[in-house]
């Protein structure tokens, strides 16, 4: 794993990262020391294993804004979670980048995939799936999409932080 120290903490996690991650105290003190930052980029492969451990990154990342509305970060966290879900399950993406930035009014969560469409079956493809951009939409102040000329697809969903 690779960490940088400047206004943005950037975190980049290998599959043997992931694979490791309830192993690797070390990887996790070292990505909760890069966590203080106004905004966290995690670049991860994508597998179904890396979706917890984004969302323990973006948690650890929030406690370190010092939020006190449990609301807003728990908002957060599923709108990290299901953009990261829908990153793995709906591309064929060799690398899924997970932004999280905050000013003084709202959170910024936003998932960045290559944008082409999976080709093999995935396990999220059966009953009882398929609800969380709708959750999202219902959660969110904003939420939206931006495709580059490459095709890159990101999605992107706003937390008011005005009860907070």
């Amino acid at each position: 794993m690779e960490t940088t120290t400047r206004a943005c903490a950037r975190i980049v996690l290998s599959a043997t990262d992931i694979n490791r991650w309830s192993d690797a105290s070390d990887i996790r003190t070292s990505a909760a020391a890069k966590c203080q930052s106004r905004s966290l980029t995690v670049y991860f492969p994508p597998m179904d294993r890396a979706v917890p451990v984004c969302r323990h990154l973006s948690g650890l990342w929030l406690k370190g804004q010092g939020l006190a509305n449990r609301e807003v970060c728990y908002t957060t966290l599923l709108v990290a979670t299901e953009l990261a879900t829908n990153a793995i399950v709906h591309s064929d993406s060799t690398v899924i980048v997970a932004n999280l930035r905050r000013n003084r009014t709202h959170l910024r969560v936003q998932v960045r995939d290559q944008g082409r469409t999976a080709t093999e079956k995935h396990w999220h493809k059966v009953s009882g799936f398929g609800r969380g951009l709708g959750i999202i939409a219902g959660c969110t102040r904003e939420f939206g999409t931006h495709v580059d000329d490459d095709g890159a697809r990101t999605i992107w969903a706003t937390v008011d932080l005005a009860a907070d």
